[in-house]
Order: C-alpha cells, then structure tokens, then sequence
C-alpha cells in the first residue's frame, strides 16, 4: 500500500465516484446497513470503527485499489481507530477492559502496546509514538509508547483529569482540568517539558495539532463578559507554538466543536445551519468555507492531504463519507483575529470567580422571592 500523503492517483479515483450538486465531491465510502463510526485517515487509507458483525471491528478501505478490508475479527469491541503510516492503532476490549492494540498494514501483524488491568482508550499516533488516556492511576492520565524501543513513559500523571491526546511530531497536546476546568496543555517529548497553552475563565477542550499549531472547541464566544463562562457558544481557536499566539478561527454565534487540522486548512462540525455539517478555514486566505450540506448530520472529520472523512447519517444509519478538498472553493470571508496574549489565572482567581457567581445567583434568586405573611 502506498501511504504517502501526496493525492494526485486518489483524487483522479475520487472525483470518478461521485460528483456532488453542492460544488464539492462527496464520496460515501462505506454503505452497510449498520453504524460506522469515528473515521480517521493516511495518505491512501481510511479507517474506522464498524458495526456490521454484531459487535465494533475496525475496517478499512483503500482508496487507491478502491476496496474495504476487515482490521479486527476479535468477537469483543474495537473503537476509536487512528493511523500513522503502516499502523493501525485502536482501543480493544477483548480483555475486559480497554487497551491499546495495533496492526501493521504492511505485515499484517497484530500487537498488544499495553497491559494494564486499568482502562485504557482513545490513541493518537505519529512515526512510532502512540499515545493514549490511562486510567491506571485512579484518575485520566496521558501515557505514551515508543514503537521502536518498545519503551511505556508518561506524560502528564497529575492528580486531576487528563484527557483526549494528540500527537504531531515533538508535541503532545491535551484535555486537563487541573485548574477547575478545562485548559488545553502540551508536552514536549525532546525536552521532557510540559507547558499550560490556555488559561482563560473558559472552558477549552477537544484539541487537534499540526506543525507548529494547535486548535480546540473555546466556550469563551470572543468576550471577557462574567457571564459567558456560564452561557457562552463553541467556537474554534487557535494558537502557535513558534510565535505563542492565539487566534480566533469561527465567529459565528452557534456551536462550532471538534475541530481538525492539516496543512493550512481547519475543518470542523458546524450546528449553524439547524445540524451538524462540517465547514473549514483556510489560515493562509482567511477564508471560510461549507463542505456538507445535507440536511442530516455530520461529524467526526479527520483530514491528511486534501482528503477529509467524516461520520455521516444522511441515510439513516452513520456512514462514513470523504470529499477532495479543491485548491479553490467558494468561500465566505471572515474576520481572523489575532488575539493577545492570555493573562494567567491561579486557582484561587479561578474559586474567587465562582464564589463571586455563586453569591450574585443567590441574591438574585431571593430577592425575586416574594416576602411577608402569606394571606
């Protein structure tokens, strides 16, 4: 199998599938019955969590040779697929907890990279390093193996909850809610150093990198108003690691959640139009654009290259559909910010604030109560 991320054999197959009246060419890629979920993709090859047989397996199919292939055929459950290259990673339960398992794709080889009796799930993977949330410890952790040296480490342990890794080169970024809600966090494996990325009054969560930049789902809506860290939308934001930067990628005052990245385009799941379709932005124009338009839902994206897969429900059930994202599309321009650089909160700031809304409820609340004897 060729893995490489360069498009020019799959989008010519592509675009010969199907051709959409949107503008875009949307593919479905499976057509069973039954659910498929979680998509992720490399180069040539898709993969994803299927329901098929009763229990979840990972499939694949490859878009080059046009053709669907089984990964697992354990009768317990496999999910949350993610591919680097060769290898196929996902969380199996065929030991009845959750561990981390992967297949070659070149060999056909199976193996097992952890055997903690605890909960392990949801990998992320780049070259040889996997990384996973880890409940070995009591509470979420983030952990990671070294495929070559056949090396476990650790790489944030701390007491509070750590979620949902991603990986791309030097960087792992995550969920982490040491500080009464959730941040996003990174870790730089050469340096053996971890670093806070957010620390707004806000909740930031479901991180995605590329390079040198990182986005998530921010419940901030673009304000510093008290009361939008109670009643704030979803919105994507970003930041660079080599300028330690952040930035602002949607403005629009639905929810925008899940966001992914590659190269200079962001795409995400988009609940402005009544559902959820999936909308991107490209960093270099500025310029944001709609990639689905079928009424039902769509989500889940994952994109390497040009090519982007998600969750579809369009037919009743979850397929997974892909699109070729072209060189040029019809686009919406929107406002990029740049925004400065966020103040750091301590944990008692953080309590303070809390206390303060808290107070400000009850007051509210008792003098909207009627008082004196009831006639």
């Amino acid at each position: 199998m060729n893995l490489s991320c360069n498009q020019r054999a799959v989008t010519v197959v592509f675009l010969l599938l199907y051709c959409s009246a949107d503008g875009f060419d949307v593919v479905p890629i499976t057509t069973d019955l039954n659910d498929q979920h979680s998509p992720a993709v490399y180069g040539d090859i898709v993969v994803w969590a299927d329901s098929r047989n009763g229990n979840w397996d990972i499939y694949g199919y490859d878009l080059s040779e046009n053709y669907e292939f089984q990964i697992t055929f354990d009768p317990a459950d496999q999910g949350d697929p993610a591919i680097y290259r060769n290898i196929v990673v996902w969380t199996d339960k065929r030991h009845g907890n959750f561990d981390i398992y992967g297949l070659n794709l070149g060999t056909e080889q199976e193996f097992q990279i952890t055997e903690d009796p605890k909960m392990q799930f949801a990998p992320a993977i780049f070259w040889d390093i996997v990384v996973w949330t880890d409940f070995r410890n009591g509470v979420p952790d983030i952990y990671g193996y070294n495929l070559t040296t056949e090396e476990e480490f650790a790489v944030t342990t701390n007491e509070k909850l750590q979620i949902d890794p991603q990986i791309y080169g030097d960087y792992v970024v995550w969920e982490d809610s040491r500080n009464f809600k959730s941040d996003i966090y990174c870790y730089r494996l050469s340096a053996k150093e971890e670093f806070r990325i957010t620390s707004r009054l806000y909740c930031q969560s479901s991180p995605a990198i590329y390079k040198d930049f990182v986005v998530w789902c921010d419940d901030r809506h673009g304000t510093e108003e008290v009361f939008t860290f109670l009643y704030g939308n979803f919105d994507i934001y970003g930041y660079d690691l080599s300028t330690k930067k952040s930035f602002q990628v949607t403005t629009d005052e639905n929810d925008q959640k899940n966001p992914e990245i590659y190269g200079d385009i962001v795409v995400w799941v988009d609940e402005r139009n009544g559902n959820r379709d999936i909308y991107g932005l490209n960093l270099l124009t500025q310029e944001e654009f709609q990639i689905t338009f079928d009424p039902a839902d769509q989500y889940n994206p994952a994109i390497c290259g040009n090519i982007l897969v998600w969750t579809d429900e369009r037919n009743g059930n979850a397929d997974i559909y892909g699109s070729i994202l072209p060189v040029t599309v019809d686009v919406v321009p929107v406002p990029f910010k740049t925004l400065p650089e966020l103040p750091q909160y301590s944990s008692w700031m953080v309590v303070a604030f809390i206390v303060v809304v808290v107070v400000v409820f009850g007051v509210l609340t008792w003098r909207s109560k009627p008082r004196g004897k009831t006639q």
